[in-house]
């Protein structure tokens, strides 16, 4: 999940005592969580962690951060820009939801911070998170006005609901993932993606409609 390709030594190490939180706070949730849990999973001594996150509040925040950073990073490195708006929509749900199914811990930090009502007290990380998302709706907002540019997107609906529309559906496919994450079955993340445009593009009514 993590590039770790020309890393000075002090950033390797950073890295990985984020990717042992990051793995302990999925499983055992923040409250529970002791520092002590994550130096013996990253394998260095408690007080090691001190020199690169001041306490445990600090090392949550900065893990989660860097998990969006990473799923950032994993988006810019497998879309096209070349390819139509309607493919990139597709490229951004698929690769979403890629991330997510190799990664199961990243979605278990992340109902730990809304099962334990984090955000409610972590204000600079709510805010940090609402800036990171907002990031990806503008991106989003840019294809599809891009897509109703080039008359495969319909001009004569708001690019925020069809953006919405869109958002909220890889979303809660997301979160089924998450309620699929004990089964053994492979989760056809391919398939999902394309069901996903299917929905946005072609709407869930028959051919009667609404008669």
């Amino acid at each position: 999940m993590v590039k770790q390709t020309g890393l000075d030594e002090r950033e390797q190490k950073r890295r990985n005592i984020m990717k042992a939180a990051l793995k302990v706070f999925s499983q055992k949730g923040y409250n529970p969580a002791a520092l002590d849990e994550v130096a013996q999973e990253a394998g260095i001594a408690k007080g090691t962690l001190y020199l690169y996150f001041k306490d445990k509040e600090d090392l949550f925040c900065n893990t989660i951060l860097n998990v969006i950073d990473n799923l950032a990073d994993f988006l810019k490195e497998n879309i096209n820009e070349r390819m139509n708006p309607i493919q990139i929509l597709e490229s951004i749900a698929y690769h979403q939801l890629q991330f997510f199914s190799q990664n199961r811990d990243v979605y278990g930090i992340f109902q730990t911070l809304i099962n334990d009502n984090l955000l409610c007290s972590h204000k600079k990380l709510f805010s940090l998170l609402l800036e990171k998302k907002q990031e990806l709706i503008d991106y989003e907002t840019s294809i599809v006005e891009r897509g109703k540019r080039k008359g495969v997107i319909r001009s004569d609906l708001k690019t925020e609901d069809i953006v919405l529309s869109f958002d909220g559906i890889v979303t809660n496919a997301i979160r089924q993932l998450g309620i699929e994450a004990n089964f053994t079955s492979p989760i056809d993340v391919e398939g999902r993606a394309r069901s996903i445009m299917k929905v946005l593009l072609e709407g869930i009514s028959g051919r009667d409609g609404y008669d």
